[in-house]
């Protein structure tokens, strides 16, 4: 088998180890970015092999001014997380047509590190992390290859290298996590792609929208109760109020000027809560109702306080770009305005949708408010016709036309969770009942291997608030009148009949859930211990050390001492790779023989090979001749021939003790 040429090995070396970098980034990359990089690498290895002429400059200079025209035209703009890995990994692509010595192996390598650390400024998952590490420890083994050519013929020892030197590193990477002080805020939250990361409750609805949503099956957000779960009836966390309605679509009110803090009658016991939310890209907060409490450092007071007397909904003070968690209190059984309701909020959920829209509809609010006899009674009869007509609850429902709304309730009767919101806010509009809609997340998981609750976003929800005089708003879910079981279950995104495929294995096989629930807590586990280890989480670590009045004093001195730690560390380590090594037997037997030699005037000299040593030994000791032969022929095959055996190495033994008999005797 012909052996390829070590240029080649080395730079192959270099192309996996780089290919293995840039692979998490490919879902980021435009189509053109990921094909151009991996025909350059092709390419290159072609080159190499066959022994073709790399490019000019000229035309090196004119692809790379090409690439950062065609970068910057695709995200108008050079800077950011995704324009800027695109852009060195076309640059990395680029360099690869002019590699030829160590150090441009080693610019390639570098690039490899950064292109590792870019995807976990994506994702900070375990999952993320030990790819990187298996990536960093491919590229300093290529790394090593390149700069220690000796080894490029035994594949097994660059890694080897490249593993302790990794593992040397690892005791300065955790003293430096843990004592190098936090930044304020979050670091890693850079903007990468909005879309990628919304939660999809957005300011307003239309029929469908929130059906979408309740699709994907991704992680919403996760909560530790204080005390007992809710009852599954009383899991309703809101995020937005929708009041204003052009006849289709929902939107949020914009700010007021009455910043008055609502009139809230706490009632039953309270509910304390953490909650960490995934990223949104939006500034809302999710809550359990009712929340009467929040943290100031989290929350806009100012703003939080204005939107809790109009929806109730807390707000952060910037888009929520990654996990966020925060403490709350709420009281589910609070009423809200329960004596009166302001003129602004009632002439605005008073607001009857435009002239000419949902005429039906109006009629039918009108006919069954003239037959009860209060607004609760009406209420009563809305919801008791959602329950014995024939209305399904269906996420594809059929698409509606015009007249949204009377097309759901006098022809389709068949919809998801908006459909029945909406249709329920228009009726009670139209007998001058206040109603709203809220838009957020109704039941939830519980994984016992965490002890927490996880909603996700096939959770999300759309139900109704009415405000009734002694009660103040009230919330009614007129999709429990339809699905009653979905809604106490929270199981409102399941398909009849089993539609998802994989939600129907899960549901029929125990164990994969169990697996699916210990898969989370350990993700939930590495986030809050790694990725949200904060300021206050390194100062309760201060605090176990008795470091936590000492300031950033008491930093500097874990730091100094977690170094001195490591440094003894290590220097046990090198004392331990560099003790004294046990004698070869073999080659102690040979010097023995050699310094019995010494007394009678025959020395060996410096660099005098075996061969050598026994011609001049023979000579010198001719009655000892046929036995020192013998002797330095039974060396030379255990010690530089291959494949010598143990019968060979016990020869070559007995032989140095029989000579060392017969010298002996001589001597005597």
């Amino acid at each position: 088998m012909r052996q390829r040429p070590p240029a080649l090995l080395r730079l192959f070396a270099t192309c996996s180890a780089l290919a293995a970098a840039l692979l998490p980034h490919i879902t980021h990359f435009p189509l053109w970015v990921s094909a151009a990089v991996a025909g350059t690498i092709a390419w290159r290895l072609v080159a190499e092999q066959r022994g073709w002429a790399l490019p000019p400059r000229v035309m090196r200079l004119a692809a790379a001014g090409i690439a950062t025209v065609g970068v910057l035209a695709g995200y108008r703009t050079l800077n950011g997380l995704d324009a800027g890995t695109a852009l060195l990994a076309i640059m990395a692509g680029l360099k690869l047509t002019e590699t030829r010595q160590p150090r441009d192996h080693a610019v390639l390598v570098f690039i490899g590190y950064f292109m590792c650390l870019a995807t976990l400024l994506y994702e900070q998952s375990f999952v993320r992390l030990a790819y990187a590490l298996l990536v960093v420890w491919l590229l300093t083994a290529a790394l090593a290859r390149v700069h220690r050519p000796v080894e490029s013929n035994t594949p097994v020892r660059p890694f080897r290298l490249a593993a302790r030197t990794l593992a040397l590193g690892a005791p300065l990477a955790v003293v430096l996590f843990l004592f190098v002080p936090r930044i304020e805020g979050r670091f890693w939250a850079v903007p990468a792609h909005s879309a990628a990361h919304t939660s999809g409750i957005s300011e307003e609805m239309s029929p469908g929208d929130v059906a979408e949503l309740s699709l994907s099956d991704e992680p919403a957000f996760r909560v530790w109760f204080t005390g007992p779960l809710p009852a599954p009836e009383l899991r309703y966390f809101r995020m937005l109020v929708l009041e204003d309605f052009d006849g289709r679509r929902w939107r949020r009110v914009g700010s007021f000027a009455d910043n008055r803090s609502p009139e809230i009658e706490t009632r039953g016991p309270a509910v304390d809560y953490r909650i960490e939310l995934e990223a949104t890209n939006r500034e809302w907060l999710a809550g359990l109702d009712t929340v009467v409490e929040w943290p100031t450092a989290i929350a806009v007071q100012s703003r939080a306080t204005q939107l809790v007397y109009f929806d109730r909904a807390a707000l952060e003070r910037r888009p929520v770009t990654a996990r966020l968690g925060y403490s709350l209190r709420s009281y589910p059984a609070a009423r809200l305005m329960p004596t009166s309701l302001p003129p602004d909020l009632a002439a605005r959920d008073l607001k009857p949708p435009p002239p000419g829209r949902s005429p039906r509809t109006q009629a039918l609010a009108r006919e069954l408010r003239a037959a009860a006899g209060s607004d609760r009674a009406y209420i009563g009869r809305v919801l008791e016709r959602f329950r014995t007509e024939p209305f399904v609850y269906s996420l594809s429902p059929p698409t509606l036309g015009a007249e949204p709304v009377d097309e759901f309730l006098f022809g389709t009767r068949e919809g998801f969770c908006e459909h029945y919101a909406s249709a329920f806010a228009v009726l009670m509009r139209a007998a001058g009942i206040p109603a709203r809609i809220v838009l957020g997340y109704q039941g939830g998981d519980f994984n016992s291997y965490g002890g927490y609750l996880l909603v996700r976003q096939s959770h999300a929800h759309a139900w109704n608030e009415v405000w009734l005089e002694g009660s103040g708003w009230t919330r009614v879910d007129p999709t429990a009148a339809v699905a009653p079981d979905r809604v106490r279950s929270g199981r409102l995104s399941e398909e009849v009949g089993g539609r998802d495929t994989a939600g129907w294995i899960e549901a029929n096989f125990a164990w994969l859930r169990g697996l699916r629930a210990a898969w989370d807590a350990a993700r939930t586990v590495w986030y809050d211990s790694v990725v949200s280890f904060d300021p206050s989480r390194q100062a309760r670590l201060l605090k176990a050390l008795g470091l936590e009045s000492a300031g950033w004093q008491g930093l500097a001195i874990a730091l100094a001492a977690g170094f001195g730690l490591a440094a003894f560390a290590l220097a046990g380590w090198l004392g331990w790779e560099l003790r004294p090594r046990r004698r070869d037997p073999l080659q102690g037997a040979w010097e023995s023989t050699c310094a019995r030699l010494v007394p009678l005037g025959l020395e060996r000299g410096r660099g005098e090979g075996p061969v050598d040593f026994g011609r001049r030994v023979t000579a010198a000791l001719p009655a000892h001749a046929a036995h020192f032969a013998a002797l330095v022929d039974a060396y030379v095959q255990v010690r530089y021939l291959p494949g010598a055996t143990h019968a060979e190495e016990r020869r070559f033994l007995a032989l140095t003790r029989s000579f060392a008999l017969r010298l002996a005797g001589r001597a005597a």
